[in-house]
């Protein structure tokens, strides 16, 4: 989300300024045109004086005073432009020093009811509509603020086109997107040679809020080429994954390869790569940078297990079984043991399997893993050891019709047909076994019959 204070640091630069009694050179000219009252003008030099002792609380107090003069009736927030004062207890110059004042003493909710009163007495008094921008802004009023800001730009008469940008984040930071957007366009529109990189910065994000990718995407692109320090890392982030969620697949690889180039040691990029391979099913290029991040960073659970997943996926079961360990050493997990024996299998190391199994069934009794080891115990030609393996699986199994048919085999295998018998009967009682169970069962008894001959 967007962070309310990122224009504080650019704002206070134009108030401090502004906070002092001198006017710019158009509204001195402004100021000849206009008859001002010559106890406005008396005060104002007795005011500018004190300022430049740094005696804000004895400027107050001239400014105070002097307005404890007019008539009791008026309150700075009911005049008007239109409002008869000759004496000019409430002239705009008046308000807008005290505001000043009370701005200089970090006190924004008191000086805005005076900058209020110099803009009602003079609406198109630029200063005076920025210093209470400033104000709305420290009091978190940043709508408010926003439509300030663009007062005081449309009012100024020399134009600035930092004042549409800090109107632009006000409204952004008030989460008035559209306005914010309105007024973005329009200073990228018309000041194209002004524009500044935390411009950039703050319409990229804005686009973004907006779910407008396609519009953030060239601003993304001159912001990374731009920036530098420590905010680079972040907006290459930015923009890769943006390649990466509007499936530009060539640009986000082409760039991924880049920034692991420019910057090798940074593990987000290695990851980053192998994402991009993973996402085109191309494993085996996708585990090599993975592999890298992997000797950078630390590693998460899950992300070991990746690790370990896609080398067992590519063929490399050795490498597989090593990080499956691994994990299991930090936290035992059946279904992490059911990937290690996995991976054993497929490397053809069958005593680990077994060795895994057994330590697999101490931590979790698990029947797929017994029919497992039965399977590498007939492999290994132990057939009554499998066929105990599998009468203990089938008496622990809600559907043990697969688990009677193997062990009936293996009593078969080691000749007790008094066992296979009895297994292959209890197999026959189940759907998906009864064809085998049965034409092994036939199997048997004619080898009984033979043998009572």
């Amino acid at each position: 989300m967007f962070n309310k204070k990122y224009i504080i640091c650019f704002a206070a630069l134009i108030f401090l300024l502004l906070s002092s009694i001198h006017l710019n050179a158009g509204e001195k000219s402004r100021q000849k045109r206009e008859s001002i009252p010559f106890t406005v003008k008396n005060i104002l030099f007795k005011v500018n004086n004190l300022l430049n002792k740094n005696d804000v609380p004895g400027a107050i107090k001239v400014l105070e005073t002097f307005q404890a003069k007019q008539p009791k009736d008026i309150k700075p927030e009911d005049i008007t432009p239109g409002d008869d004062d000759p004496k000019g207890y409430q002239h705009y110059y008046i308000n807008f020093n005290l505001g000043n004042c009370r701005l200089m003493q970090d006190n924004p909710a008191k000086a805005s009811v005076y900058y209020r009163a110099s803009v009602n007495r003079k609406p198109d008094f630029s200063p005076a509509w920025m210093n209470l921008a400033k104000c709305w802004y420290d009091l978190e009023k940043y709508s408010d603020a926003g439509v300030c800001f663009f007062k005081g730009f449309e009012t100024a008469q020399e134009k600035q086109p930092e004042v549409l940008y800090y109107s632009a984040v006000s409204f952004m930071a008030a989460e008035k997107f559209q306005k914010s957007l309105k007024i973005f366009e329009k200073l990228f529109s018309d000041y194209k040679e002004s524009i500044k990189l935390e411009w950039k910065q703050s319409i990229a994000q804005l686009y973004l809020i907006r779910n407008m990718p396609l519009k953030a995407l060239p601003y993304l692109e001159e912001i990374v080429k731009e920036i530098t320090g420590e905010k680079k890392k972040q907006w290459q982030k930015t923009l890769l994954h943006q390649y990466i969620s509007l499936k530009m697949e060539s640009k986000a690889l082409a760039y991924a390869k880049k920034l692991t180039r420019e910057d090798p040691v940074e593990a987000d990029w290695w990851k980053a790569l192998s994402y991009i391979y993973l996402l085109k099913d191309r494993y085996k290029e996708g585990i090599v940078p993975y592999t890298i991040f992997s000797y950078i960073n630390k590693l998460s659970e899950s992300e070991e297990q990746l690790l370990a997943d896609l080398n067992f996926s590519i063929g490399i079961p050795v490498q597989a079984a090593g990080y499956y360990e691994d994990i299991i050493a930090k936290k035992e997990d059946s279904r992490i043991y059911e990937k290690l024996v996995n991976a054993y299998l497929a490397s053809h190391n069958y005593d680990k399997a077994l060795g895994t199994i057994e330590r697999a069934i101490r931590f979790h009794y698990d029947t797929k893993l017994l029919m497992i080891k039965g399977q590498i115990l007939i492999q290994k030609e132990k057939y009554k050891e499998a066929m105990d393996v599998y009468e203990n699986a089938a008496k622990n199994m809600k559907e043990p019709g697969r688990a009677w048919l193997m062990a009936g085999y293996a009593a078969w295998n080691f000749e007790d047909l008094k066992k296979a018998e009895y297994a292959f009967k209890r197999a026959a009682k189940y759907k998906k076994q009864k064809k085998k169970a049965e034409q092994a069962l036939g199997h048997i008894e004619r080898m009984v019959q033979q043998l009572k001959q």
